[in-house]
Protein backbone atom coordinates (compact mmCIF):
# COMPACT_ATOMS: atom_id res chain seq x y z
CA UNK A 1 0.00 0.00 0.00
CA UNK A 2 3.24 2.71 -0.10
CA UNK A 3 3.20 2.84 -3.51
CA UNK A 4 -0.44 2.94 -4.13
CA UNK A 5 -1.90 5.58 -6.26
CA UNK A 6 -3.96 8.82 -5.17
CA UNK A 7 -6.33 7.71 -7.64
CA UNK A 8 -6.58 3.67 -6.67
CA UNK A 9 -7.32 5.67 -3.26
CA UNK A 10 -10.16 7.45 -3.98
CA UNK A 11 -11.40 4.01 -5.18
CA UNK A 12 -10.85 2.21 -2.27
CA UNK A 13 -12.22 4.55 0.02
CA UNK A 14 -15.15 5.58 -2.28
CA UNK A 15 -18.30 5.39 0.33
CA UNK A 16 -20.82 5.04 -2.27
CA UNK A 17 -19.37 2.52 -4.25
CA UNK A 18 -18.48 0.72 -0.50
CA UNK A 19 -22.05 1.04 0.51
CA UNK A 20 -23.37 -1.37 -2.46
CA UNK A 21 -20.25 -3.73 -1.91
CA UNK A 22 -21.01 -4.07 1.83
CA UNK A 23 -25.00 -3.82 1.43
CA UNK A 24 -26.17 -6.08 4.19
CA UNK A 25 -29.68 -6.45 2.99
CA UNK A 26 -29.10 -7.30 -0.93
CA UNK A 27 -25.73 -8.45 -0.51
CA UNK A 28 -25.97 -10.25 -4.70
CA UNK A 29 -23.21 -9.22 -6.83
CA UNK A 30 -24.20 -7.55 -10.35
CA UNK A 31 -24.73 -9.61 -13.65
CA UNK A 32 -24.40 -8.46 -17.27
CA UNK A 33 -27.93 -7.90 -19.00
CA UNK A 34 -26.37 -6.68 -22.59
CA UNK A 35 -23.15 -7.62 -23.88
CA UNK A 36 -22.89 -4.54 -25.99
CA UNK A 37 -20.40 -4.97 -28.95
CA UNK A 38 -20.74 -8.33 -29.08
CA UNK A 39 -23.82 -11.12 -29.38
CA UNK A 40 -25.31 -11.85 -25.88
CA UNK A 41 -23.70 -14.59 -23.99
CA UNK A 42 -20.81 -14.61 -25.86
CA UNK A 43 -16.55 -14.96 -24.45
CA UNK A 44 -14.62 -11.86 -25.62
CA UNK A 45 -11.49 -11.31 -23.33
CA UNK A 46 -10.68 -8.15 -24.99
CA UNK A 47 -14.34 -6.79 -24.84
CA UNK A 48 -16.41 -8.52 -22.36
CA UNK A 49 -19.92 -7.69 -21.55
CA UNK A 50 -20.63 -3.91 -21.31
CA UNK A 51 -23.80 -3.50 -19.71
CA UNK A 52 -24.49 -5.01 -16.10
CA UNK A 53 -27.15 -4.71 -13.34
CA UNK A 54 -27.99 -5.90 -10.13
CA UNK A 55 -30.93 -5.31 -7.60
CA UNK A 56 -28.56 -2.47 -5.50
CA UNK A 57 -27.06 -0.87 -8.76
CA UNK A 58 -26.13 -0.73 -12.89
CA UNK A 59 -23.25 0.18 -14.10
CA UNK A 60 -21.78 0.43 -17.80
CA UNK A 61 -18.21 -0.90 -19.11
CA UNK A 62 -16.88 0.73 -21.62
CA UNK A 63 -14.65 -1.88 -23.04
CA UNK A 64 -13.22 0.54 -26.49
CA UNK A 65 -10.36 2.49 -26.80
CA UNK A 66 -12.25 5.49 -27.30
CA UNK A 67 -14.35 7.77 -25.54
CA UNK A 68 -17.86 6.44 -26.28
CA UNK A 69 -21.50 7.39 -24.98
CA UNK A 70 -23.64 4.33 -23.73
CA UNK A 71 -27.29 4.29 -23.92
CA UNK A 72 -29.65 1.21 -22.31
CA UNK A 73 -33.29 0.68 -22.18
CA UNK A 74 -34.28 0.89 -18.79
CA UNK A 75 -36.22 -2.44 -19.04
CA UNK A 76 -33.46 -4.39 -20.39
CA UNK A 77 -32.23 -4.67 -16.70
CA UNK A 78 -34.62 -7.54 -14.89
CA UNK A 79 -34.24 -5.27 -11.73
CA UNK A 80 -36.54 -2.11 -13.84
CA UNK A 81 -39.90 -2.14 -14.31
CA UNK A 82 -42.09 -0.61 -16.88
CA UNK A 83 -43.70 2.55 -16.58
CA UNK A 84 -41.90 3.62 -13.73
CA UNK A 85 -39.08 6.37 -13.40
CA UNK A 86 -35.45 6.61 -11.66
CA UNK A 87 -33.53 8.87 -10.05
CA UNK A 88 -29.76 8.57 -11.77
CA UNK A 89 -26.91 9.29 -8.96
CA UNK A 90 -23.87 8.61 -10.70
CA UNK A 91 -21.54 6.64 -7.87
CA UNK A 92 -18.03 7.68 -9.40
CA UNK A 93 -18.74 11.28 -9.24
CA UNK A 94 -21.25 12.01 -6.95
CA UNK A 95 -23.40 13.69 -8.67
CA UNK A 96 -27.33 13.27 -9.92
CA UNK A 97 -27.86 12.91 -12.95
CA UNK A 98 -31.32 13.57 -13.24
CA UNK A 99 -34.60 11.13 -13.86
CA UNK A 100 -34.24 8.52 -16.72
CA UNK A 101 -37.66 7.27 -18.37
CA UNK A 102 -37.51 4.44 -20.49
CA UNK A 103 -33.71 4.52 -21.25
CA UNK A 104 -30.44 6.27 -19.94
CA UNK A 105 -27.23 7.39 -22.02
CA UNK A 106 -24.12 7.54 -20.15
CA UNK A 107 -22.10 10.65 -22.17
CA UNK A 108 -18.38 10.50 -22.59
CA UNK A 109 -17.42 6.86 -20.62
CA UNK A 110 -13.62 7.18 -21.44
CA UNK A 111 -11.60 4.13 -22.83
CA UNK A 112 -11.85 1.40 -20.78
CA UNK A 113 -13.75 3.38 -18.25
CA UNK A 114 -16.77 2.25 -16.21
CA UNK A 115 -19.84 4.28 -15.00
CA UNK A 116 -21.42 2.81 -11.93
CA UNK A 117 -25.06 4.14 -11.57
CA UNK A 118 -27.80 3.80 -8.42
CA UNK A 119 -31.19 4.12 -10.10
CA UNK A 120 -34.05 4.70 -7.41
CA UNK A 121 -37.83 4.46 -8.06
CA UNK A 122 -38.71 7.68 -8.76
CA UNK A 123 -42.64 6.91 -9.28
CA UNK A 124 -44.87 6.52 -12.51
CA UNK A 125 -43.23 7.61 -15.27
CA UNK A 126 -45.36 10.70 -17.53
CA UNK A 127 -48.77 9.82 -18.67
CA UNK A 128 -49.23 9.50 -22.05
CA UNK A 129 -46.04 7.64 -23.35
CA UNK A 130 -46.70 4.43 -25.96
CA UNK A 131 -46.46 2.01 -26.37
CA UNK A 132 -46.00 0.82 -22.81
CA UNK A 133 -42.46 0.35 -23.00
CA UNK A 134 -39.44 1.15 -25.11
CA UNK A 135 -38.94 -2.79 -25.61
CA UNK A 136 -42.14 -4.68 -25.54
CA UNK A 137 -40.69 -7.84 -25.35
CA UNK A 138 -38.26 -6.83 -22.40
CA UNK A 139 -40.89 -5.39 -20.57
CA UNK A 140 -42.23 -6.07 -16.90
CA UNK A 141 -45.05 -4.82 -15.29
CA UNK A 142 -44.88 -3.55 -11.63
CA UNK A 143 -46.51 -6.69 -10.73
CA UNK A 144 -43.67 -8.76 -12.14
CA UNK A 145 -45.73 -9.68 -14.92
CA UNK A 146 -44.95 -9.11 -18.97
CA UNK A 147 -46.68 -6.52 -20.60
CA UNK A 148 -47.76 -6.39 -24.39
CA UNK A 149 -46.16 -3.42 -26.35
Amino acid sequence: LSAITPEILGILKNQEILAINQDPVIGTSVSPFRWGINADWTSNDTHPAQFWSGQAQSGTLNTLDVPSSMTFNLTESPFIRAGRQYSVRDLWTHTDNGTAVRNFTAERVPPHGVVALLLKDAGDEPAGLYPACSVWFECTDKNGTNVGG
